[in-house]
């Protein structure tokens, strides 16, 4: 079978990681790299192991090249809808960092032309395709919770990499947009309901706006830097409300220094209607408790196989399964669709923080 040949579209952290990660699938071909800067390029090219690509700093010079059957897009959350879209309407397969998009009408703008030229399109919500969280989704199947009536995700830790457009809410669409797509879509996943209504909380409590804030980040490249144009939230809290009646609660802080050193790191819990409960910290360990007796789990999942360079869990099983999809044509499990509906929640919640009211999805539908 021949290789399945691919562009890279913006290679800094999350895009030179699955730069990488691709080159080592034997089925992959790492044809081009495109980025304008050639720090970026020089980190990447330094790990690849098999590819020798070509490296272009415009992307519209790959549109055509009928040398490639997908591309990576990994840019600023601004410029999804345009990268995208031109990859898609130039007939490329295309794996899509998340979010979708920081606004509902580019993400659907993506969607359609995904659809109107029938070609595979996968959002990169990594927990998806976790050995963590596929477990979790496991024990829910067996019905060790029964329904899920209440989540929550705690997320404290230190602020984005020092680039302006993660700051600046009409590039990113806010911290609950650029981060926090991910857990609402665990949300909606695990509860298995339809989300109503948002309601959030948030605000600037350290990082502030016309203030020159130095912005350091323990798990990037990229130097400290002042960033005075803040226009985003750096804490918040969020609650979603859903069809069946179910909850889920969100915590969010941006400012910790150096990192989160509690050894948990980010944890999420779910309750279920047997009164069992069950936790997942650090992207590493699930506990299950209760539910009718004094059972106590742990369990010390293999978050090894599934990534690589001791990247996010699942990051080297999404790209193998978006292979599969692009050679067998079956919709990803990351789909469109379930990366629209976590934002959908992620664009209420920073509308709700504005307008200090519920949000109602039905707000954002065409």
């Amino acid at each position: 079978m021949n290789k399945l040949r691919m562009a890279f579209i913006g290679v800094g952290d999350m895009g030179s990681h699955h730069c990488i990660g691709f080159d080592l699938l034997p089925e992959c071909e790492v044809k081009y790299i495109c980025d304008m800067n050639r720090a970026n390029v020089d980190r990447t090219l330094a790990e690849l192991t098999n590819g020798k690509p070509e490296i272009v700093t415009d992307y519209k010079e790959l549109l055509h090249k009928d040398d490639i059957d997908a591309v990576v897009v990994s840019v600023p959350n601004f410029l999804h809808r345009e990268v995208a879209v031109s990859f898609l309407e130039a007939g490329k397969h295309v794996f899509l960092e998340k979010p979708v998009a920081h606004t509902i009408e580019d993400c659907d703008a993506i969607i359609a032309a995904a659809e109107a030229n029938d070609r595979i399109l996968q959002i990169g919500l990594v927990y998806r395709y976790s050995n963590v969280y596929r477990r979790m989704a496991e024990e829910l199947e067996r019905g060790r919770l029964g329904e899920v009536k209440l989540m929550w995700c705690k997320e404290f830790r230190d602020p984005f990499p020092p680039a302006d457009w993660f700051y600046d809410k009409n590039k990113s669409g806010g911290a609950l947009v650029e981060k926090d797509c991910h857990h609402f879509d665990i949300f909606n996943w695990m509860i298995g309901s339809k989300p109503v209504r948002v309601f959030a909380t948030g605000g600037q409590h350290v990082m502030k706006q016309g203030q020159p804030n130095v912005i350091t980040n323990s798990y990037s490249h990229y130097p400290a830097k002042p960033i005075e144009d803040v226009s985003i939230v750096d804490h918040a809290w969020v609650t979603i409300e859903y069809e069946n009646g179910s909850k889920a609660n969100l915590g969010l802080c941006m400012y910790l220094k150096p990192r989160n050193l509690t050894g948990d790191g980010l944890e999420i819990g779910l309750i279920g209607e047997n009164g069992a409960q069950m936790v997942a910290k650090n992207d590493k360990t699930i506990d299950i408790v209760g539910g009718g007796d004094f059972t106590r789990d742990h369990l010390d999942i293999d978050v090894t196989s599934d990534s690589i360079m001791g990247g996010h869990t699942g990051g080297q099983t999404q790209r193998i399964e978006f292979v599969r999809s692009v050679r067998e044509g079956t919709k990803p499990f990351a789909s469109a669709q379930i990366g629209r509906d976590a934002l959908l929640i992620a664009l209420a919640a920073e509308k709700s923080i504005v307008e200090e009211r519920y949000v109602y999805l039905h707000e954002f539908s065409k």
